[in-house]
């Protein structure tokens, strides 16, 4: 029933078929805002693992550049980062978090 996998009519028919609830128009309505609400977080998260993701990639490439010789100043323009923006994630030698 908590799986994200099923559809609300699916939920709704295991609701019926296997537990016996009567489904009406009012559990109708509940299970379809449940489903838009699961899927409404399932899109924050990922959302979040991207820019999470982005972040350390572009935090890798920073550092890698450096450690490669490339000045503050071009790296700076060749990730569009302000100067200050990648003299802080050199000094933390890490990912940003986001």
């Amino acid at each position: 029933m908590l799986s994200i996998e099923l559809s609300a009519a699916e939920k709704l028919e295991i609701m019926e078929k296997e537990y016996g609830i009567p489904v009406d128009n009012a559990i109708r309505e509940d299970v379809s805002v449940m489903c838009n609400l699961s899927q409404g977080i399932l899109e924050i998260g990922e959302a979040r693992g991207e820019e999470r993701g982005e972040a350390r990639g572009e935090a890798k490439l920073i550092m890698n550049m450096y450690k490669k010789g490339y000045t503050i100043e071009q790296i700076a323009d060749v990730t569009e980062k302000s100067m200050e923006d990648v003299r802080a994630i050199l000094k933390r030698k890490q990912p940003v978090p986001v």
